[in-house]
């Protein structure tokens, strides 16, 4: 077998593998935070029913500002992840990289908004994109405006100290938002072609 698809098979199964292997050892707090244990849940929300999405602006991996409220005449798809995440986060990433060309022009744009300002710099978040081939927005900012984003999209968050390095425990979560909407979310962690589906059908209306 060619070498680079041993890499690429060993890139897809490793995350897999150390997901599982935490959930073994962690117990509820692993499956509290993977998402890949947890039930799958997509929500549409019927039209005129839908919650308000709240505007924020932060800074994204190039030290440019952006605004949400910019990109929202079209659906914005918003995820939340941190970079030095160990397990869960590449997984949300592995899948969303695999949705996003089964939904082409689906989006005016996706943001990744952080989970842990205190290192995902604009720089760090550059490197880490760019290494990983994220072709997408991350999101960061200072504490007290990155808090009131995850409290207005209802994501929980909080900090574990293992072994003196902190660990971010979160919701699993794709938000879809237009014009000043929540069109609805998927909660958990679901394969490429069902998140795809999930996504179509909540742009569309299809509730």
């Amino acid at each position: 077998m060619p070498r680079k698809y041993i890499l690429l098979f060993l890139a897809i199964l490793i995350p897999f593998v150390v997901a599982v292997i935490m959930q073994s050892q962690l117990g509820a707090t692993a499956e509290e935070h993977s998402g890949l244990f947890e039930r799958v849940v997509p929500v549409c929300y019927l039209p005129g029913r839908e919650p308000p999405a709240a505007d924020f602006e932060l800074i994204n991996q190039y030290g440019e500002r952006v605004r949400l409220s910019d990109y929202w005449s079209r659906p914005v798809l918003i995820t939340f992840t941190y970079s030095y995440c160990p397990d869960v986060c590449p997984l949300m990433n592995l899948v969303l990289n695999k949705t996003l060309p089964l939904v082409p022009n689906l989006f005016g744009a996706v943001f990744d908004v952080s989970l842990d300002p205190d290192r995902d710099t604009p720089e760090r978040l550059l490197a880490y994109s760019r290494g990983n081939r994220y072709n997408w927005t991350f999101l960061t900012g200072d504490y007290a405006t990155l808090e009131k984003v995850w409290r207005a999209y209802g994501v929980t968050r909080y900090v574990e100290n293992r072994n003196g390095v902190p660990y971010i425990v979160h919701d699993v979560l794709y938000i879809v938002v237009q014009n000043g909407k929540i069109l609805g979310l998927v909660r958990g962690l679901p394969a490429p072609e069902t998140l795809a589906d999930y996504l179509k059908k909540i742009v569309s209306r299809q509730c």
